[in-house]
């Protein structure tokens, strides 16, 4: 662009000037002669005029020129030009001077002058010399031109280059990392593994990966051109249609499970999913597919169909299997417990005396029958409930009685075998406190508790203690003993079915794992809750109940 020091300003060579005879003056030396034409186009010229001689004294100036300083003519005449040169620019001026007298030539230099008031501002200067009769340079007449529109004009011209040079060069910027980023995205639609196809809202397809020709038997030049519809299975065109003119209406594609065909015409399952392309105008111009191959997940599926079909036929034959044995325990408990009633009652009349007196000897026999037979029946009576809490079929007799009863008729019953072991039991027990339930039940549930505590305490100082009290509205009875107590591991095992703790204690006493199966069924019967406590071995167990008052 062309620069404004570079425009040319037409300069006048004064070569000689002599005295006129009608207008003479004299300032600084110089004599001029000043035609009454030239001095007024000198006075009312918009530009800014001043005459200077050698030493750079300004010895004339027009009213343009004054005005603009913020000066009176007065001020101004016999002053330095260096006095109107802003501070920033007085280097220059001083460097042009002396060429100037040097050389005889100023043209468009460009100076910031400096007004009165201390502002600034950019002129453009251009001077014509003056010469006495012996052609020497005596000083100029400078025409000076306020450029400050074409200078901030200029500034802004040079922002603007400025801001678009770093604009260019952000563009720039983006434009290669767009590059690099379309590359790296073109290698990772090439390379991925996952089958890739791009398609146009005719169906057609213009581009897809490696992984897709590979998959399907042809080169990616070949795939190019042809119809979603040539890839399809048979199977799959009419979801392939519905899939692709839901996506042309809504631009939304839904995920399905698409078979694709290969070139040579075997088929395999995929999973479509994708994404619509659209153009700078937001119109809908094709999508990108991605379908990822199923075989694998397709034979897991076939496999694990097959293993549960298995599963269930071996389920059934199992439910089968336990059907039969559960009637077989319900046959054989009822068997065992027909003959074994008739038995205890003859031994309970041995032992009457009515079929006359037994010696010592004999008692002792027939109290050992009794105590067998009394546990072969416990046993079976235990099988057969254990039996019909399983099926959900034991029958209960629920009635309104008072729990602190109950627990005496426990203890009572049991009284006997403690007292024999020399076993210690007590009770603190809240009176008055009406449940309804089975009352058999609970009792059986009371007297299974006291006799495991007693099988398991120790002789001679064992203890046994019974609490009933009310917590949170809900009945609460502790059976508590200082016996061999119950590991950590083991306490909610014993609750299951034929679990039996591994001790010594239990080896010498025997039992089946049953009786606690049992408890827990009965009072999950009546809607409670029993769980056992220990501090671990040899350091007593406290049996929970918990029952709901009604």
């Amino acid at each position: 662009m062309e620069s404004i020091a570079s425009r040319k300003i037409p300069k006048a060579r004064i070569k000689k000037i002599k005295t006129h005879p009608r207008q003479k003056k004299k300032k600084q030396g110089i004599n001029v002669t000043v035609e009454p034409d030239y001095k007024k186009l000198y006075e009312e010229s918009p530009n800014l005029q001043r005459t200077i001689n050698k030493d750079g004294i300004i010895i004339a100036c027009n009213q343009s020129y004054a005005r603009s300083l913020g000066y009176s003519k007065n001020e101004i005449i016999g002053k330095s030009i260096f006095v109107h040169v802003a501070k920033k620019s007085l280097e220059a001026m001083r460097d042009s001077f002396e060429t100037w007298k040097r050389f005889g030539s100023v043209e468009n230099k460009e100076v910031i002058f400096q007004r009165k008031d201390g502002t600034t501002f950019p002129v453009l200067i251009s001077a014509t010399n003056i010469y006495d009769n012996d052609d020497k340079l005596i000083g100029s007449n400078t025409i000076i031109r306020d450029i400050t529109d074409i200078y901030y004009q200029r500034k802004r011209l040079q922002e603007n280059q400025e801001q678009m040079k770093y604009q260019y060069y952000q563009i720039k910027k983006i434009n290669d990392l767009l590059t690099i980023t379309e590359k790296r995205y073109r290698t990772l639609y090439d390379k991925t593994p996952v089958l890739l196809r791009t398609i146009t809202t005719e169906g057609v397809l213009t581009d897809c990966n490696e992984a897709y020709a590979k998959a399907l038997g042809y080169t990616k030049k070949e795939a190019a051109g042809m119809s979603i519809y040539d890839h399809a299975a048979k199977r799959s065109i009419n979801d392939m249609k519905n899939n692709f003119e839901t996506w042309k209406r809504t631009h939304e594609t839904q995920s399905s499970e698409i078979w694709l065909k290969r070139k040579d015409g075997s088929v395999f399952p995929t999973l479509l999913s994708g994404t619509s392309l659209y153009d700078e105008h937001g119109k809908l111009i094709g999508r990108t597919l991605a379908l990822t191959d199923m075989t694998e997940i397709y034979e897991a599926r076939s496999k694990l169909e097959l293993n549960q079909h298995q599963l269930r036929e071996h389920y059934e034959k199992l439910q089968k299997l336990d059907s039969l044995k559960n009637d077989f325990l319900t046959m054989i408990t009822h068997e065992l417990k027909t003959p074994l009633v008739p038995i205890k009652g003859y031994i309970d009349i041995l032992l009457s005396g009515n079929l006359g007196a037994l010696n010592e000897e004999q008692k002792k026999r027939v109290e050992i029958i009794r105590s067998s037979t009394n546990s072969l029946l416990k046993l079976v009576s235990d099988l057969l409930d254990a039996q019909k809490i399983e099926l959900g079929v034991l029958k209960m007799s629920k009635d309104v009685h008072d729990l602190a009863e109950i627990i005496r008729n426990a203890v009572n019953r049991m009284k006997p075998n403690l007292d024999r072991r020399g076993i210690t039991i007590t009770t603190d027990l809240e009176e008055s406190m009406p449940f309804l339930c089975d009352s058999v039940r609970i009792e059986q549930v009371l007297t299974n508790l006291i006799a495991n505590s007693l099988d398991f305490c120790p002789k001679q100082d064992g203890r046994i203690q019974i609490k009933l009290f009310v917590e949170n509205g809900n009945a609460k009875i502790i059976v508590k003993d200082n016996g061999a107590g119950i590991s950590k591991e083991s306490l909610d095992k014993i609750f299951v079915k034929f679990y039996q703790i591994d001790t010594s204690i239990t080896r010498e006493h025997g039992g089946t794992g049953i009786g606690l199966s049992v408890c827990r069924g009965l009072v999950e019967g009546h809607g409670g809750k029993i769980w056992a406590e220990s501090e671990g071995l040899n350091k007593g167990t406290e049996m929970h109940i918990l029952l709901p008052k009604f």
